[in-house]
């Protein structure tokens, strides 16, 4: 009697309440900003590439666009220059810097400043950092939209671009031709961040401008790692190796750590006479391919097996039908199913999906390049 009297007072006294609290974005988008606008190209039939290296670059083709947000400082001389090569053999740079233009020549970034562009900044003491930013109507492709471009901020130039858009707070983006290729430039890029994509017609623009007069083949996004959360010294402003190891890989260090230990306490000296050690056993030449091809989805090494598949598949057709290298994916898939009696959907995740995300998918990828080649 007494739980239910208990639990009939519990009920008529408490009610009970929900609260939204709200926590931020988590895992990988609270490390890429650029999330949501990778996922949205991708939604629209695009091949998109993510990377904070560099180095990767060297694989850009002359139809490519490349998006560089917040690389400031990540491209030498000899870098920028090959840069601007890409561009004029046909490529498509789409740039957004971090740095503002303070009057010295080492406040401005590289790229902008062999194309005598600079970007300023407004102390706008009547608009908050906080505040919602307006959205500037404009005119692109002959339609009526709107972009929220950060009114702190605008771009200042020497030679006239192809296409300006600007608003009350200055020039926002500039649109130039460089030999074959394209340059676009914005004030910045806050309007496809995750938390700001779904504004207005962001997405919409951001579509647009990278399949601006031609379709790219493929869509890289350069960044810079977030870094948020490590403390930076006071000299140079980047932080130790010890810092950014820490905070990236805590969890291998501990693990590091504790492996060690164990390791430490195995070598230690043991009392009686060493084992010997067992016979080595002779293994079949299929046990070793197997294990070849294990070891090299273990470290994601597939790729270049997946790539050479793909360019033996490419070489063939070019000597037998020369004329389709230049069919699109859908029409050279349409053309290779009666050959190899398969489905044109199998045969274009075959020869361009980037990397199958499982054993099973890459074996099968193989499985349909082979027969393509041999019926070629």
């Amino acid at each position: 009697m007494v739980l239910f009297y208990s639990g009939y007072w519990i009920n008529t006294h408490f009610e009970q309440h929900c609260e939204a609290v709200e926590i931020g974005l988590q895992g990988v988008a609270a490390d890429n900003p650029l999330l949501a606008a990778q996922r949205l190209l991708e939604r629209m039939g695009s091949v998109v590439i993510t990377t904070t290296s560099v180095i990767k670059l060297k694989q850009l083709g002359s139809q490519d666009t490349l998006i560089l947000w917040g690389t400031d400082g990540l491209f030498d001389a000899t870098q920028t220059q090959q840069l601007l090569n890409w561009v004029e053999a046909g490529g498509h740079l789409i740039i957004a810097s971090n740095t503002v233009f303070n009057g010295s020549e080492n406040s401005s970034n590289p790229l902008l400043q062999q194309l005598k562009i600079y970007r300023l900044e407004d102390k706008l003491q009547y608009l908050p950092q906080n505040q919602i930013i307006a959205a500037t109507p404009l005119t692109w492709e002959n339609k009526a939209i709107q972009i929220a471009f950060d009114p702190h901020y605008r771009l200042e130039y020497t030679d006239d671009p192809a296409i300006e858009i600007l608003d009350d707070y200055g020039t926002h983006f500039l649109f130039y031709y460089y030999g074959t290729g394209m340059i676009s430039l914005l004030s910045d890029m806050q309007f496809i961040h995750n938390q700001a994509i779904g504004q207005y017609d962001h997405a919409q623009f951001l579509w647009s401008l990278v399949q601006f007069e031609r379709p790219a083949r493929q869509i890289w996004l350069l960044r810079l790692p977030n870094l948020s959360g490590i403390t930076k010294t006071a000299t140079n402003n980047i932080p130790s190796l010890r810092q950014l190891v820490w905070f990236k890989w805590w969890a291998v260090v501990i693990s590091a750590s504790i492996l060690l230990l164990f390791w430490l306490w195995h070598i230690m000296s043991r009392f009686g006479p060493l084992l010997p050690d067992p016979p080595g056993t002779r293994r079949r030449l299929l046990e070793h391919i197997e294990a070849s091809g294990h070891f090299l989805w273990r470290y994601h090494q597939t790729k270049f097996l997946l790539r050479g598949a793909r360019q033996a598949v490419l070489n063939k057709l070019a000597s037998v039908h020369p004329d389709w290298i230049r069919l699109s994916p859908s029409e050279l898939s349409q053309h290779l199913a009666p050959l190899g009696k398969l489905s044109a959907e199998e045969i274009e995740e075959a020869l361009y999906n980037i990397q199958p995300q499982t054993e099973i998918a890459f074996t099968q990828a193989i499985r349909i390049l082979t027969q393509i080649r041999k019926m070629l």
